[in-house]
């Protein structure tokens, strides 16, 4: 099976980690860190690994030399590959074993995964990512664990479901008009919404439409967390997940239904290749849905 690895000379593993680092930076030129000495380096290593392969892995794009689909496939196997080598020579041992790089949007990092991070056992190492950098980063090997909403997990990917984050719309009472009807309320005040999540502002103006009514839509936010702060300072109402209730003064918001039962189905997501070079993976991967989804 490896003899015809092994019976051509051109492999190794700094031709491989050349590989990477022009997946990772973009181009040939970005990897070089414009080195003219570096790119002319890296641009034969990856000629003479595209001798050992048979196969074009780079191409000239708008100027600049980007990986093939061939190199991109190579680069995403080498990742994984170069993990697990570095897993075994670190040792099986917790303490030495790197951290898992999870990634999800900032919301949920912030009121689902933070809170609970705690009772798992392993090491974590964070990132706040848009949900389609969260699945190219499980693809290529950038990251082993992601949460991304169950539609967004794609065919590449294993996953297992973390239940429904509900949504509701949060209005402070000081700016509700008085003797305003509660359905009324979300027409009547200013709002601060959420435009990163296409589906979640799609659902907000086509229930305003079925009411036959219009957002005053004041604020157009990148994220949860923006439109949570805009919420506080009770200069605005916002939709958010209702696990920030706890964070809310009781007493000074009302909690009112919008868009229906709107809610968030997540998953939690990797790649099949991280329980094949990762010890214990699946134990940590099991852990981690038991705290997120529950209650």
């Amino acid at each position: 099976m490896y003899e015809e690895l092994l019976r051509d000379r051109g492999l190794s593993l700094d031709r491989l980690h050349a590989l990477l680092v022009v997946a990772e930076t973009g181009s040939i030129a970005r990897a070089a860190r414009k080195d003219p000495v570096r790119q002319s380096q890296i641009s034969r290593q990856l000629s003479e690994l595209e001798g050992y392969f048979g196969c074009a892995l780079t191409e000239r794009k708008a100027g600049r030399r980007i990986l093939t689909e061939d190199g991109r496939r190579l680069a995403e196997h080498t990742r994984w590959m170069l993990a697990g080598l570095a897993d075994i020579k670190r040792g099986r041992g917790q303490e030495s074993a790197p951290p898992f790089k999870l990634g999800a949007g900032e919301s949920t990092l912030a009121w689902l995964v933070l809170p609970r991070l705690a009772d798992v056992s392993a090491r974590f190492s964070i990132s706040a990512l848009a949900a389609e950098d969260v699945v190219r980063g499980l693809v290529d090997g950038r990251l082993d664990i992601g949460i991304v909403r169950r539609d967004q997990v794609g065919s590449k990917l294993a996953s297992r479901p973390l239940g429904a984050v509900q949504h509701a719309l949060f209005v402070p009472r000081a700016i509700v008009p008085r003797g305003a009807d509660e359905s009324e309320i979300p027409f009547r005040v200013p709002i601060a919404i959420q435009t990163s999540d296409h589906d979640i502002h799609s659902r907000m103006m086509d229930e305003a439409n079925r009411r036959r009514g219009s957002l005053d839509v004041r604020l157009e936010c990148e994220s949860f967390l923006q439109v949570y702060r805009a919420v506080r300072s009770e200069r605005y109402a916002g939709l958010l997940p209702t696990l920030v209730r706890p964070d809310l003064l009781k007493g000074r918001f009302l909690e009112l239904a919008f868009a229906g039962s709107h809610q968030s189905r997540l998953h939690l997501a990797w790649s099949p290749a991280l329980l094949r070079v990762r010890p214990g993976a699946d134990r940590v991967l099991s852990r981690l849905a038991e705290v997120i989804a529950k209650p």
